[in-house]
């Protein structure tokens, strides 16, 4: 039984690996989306949320707040996210706040 419950573990912890990559490479696809001098900010969270629900939609993935802003000549995308634990009794749930940036065209 031990050895089922440390399997379920750790396929817990490579399913949160997986889910905070893809948050990371939806951040990376919506900076590249403000990139351009005609886009805003707009179209970065727009990309991001279209990302992370075609990569990671239906998982135990929440993100509590998704934005994009102008820096100067940098766009940068931040998410806040939760991964929730299938054993909340044994593991808490994982909040991180991920981050991507990029240079505008200009």
């Amino acid at each position: 039984g031990f050895s089922l419950l440390l399997f379920v573990l750790v396929a817990n912890l490579l399913v949160d690996l997986y889910e905070r990559g893809a948050v990371r490479d939806a951040l990376d696809e919506g900076v590249r989306a403000g990139v351009p001098v005609a886009a805003d900010a707009d179209d970065c969270v727009v990309r991001a949320r279209d990302v992370v629900r075609s990569i990671a939609s239906g998982s135990s993935l929440r993100i509590d707040d998704l934005s994009c802003v102008r820096d100067g000549d940098r766009i940068v995308a931040t998410a806040r996210v939760e991964l929730r634990s299938w054993f909340p009794l044994l593991l808490p749930d994982w909040r991180l706040t991920l981050r991507a940036s990029a240079h505008r065209e200009g």
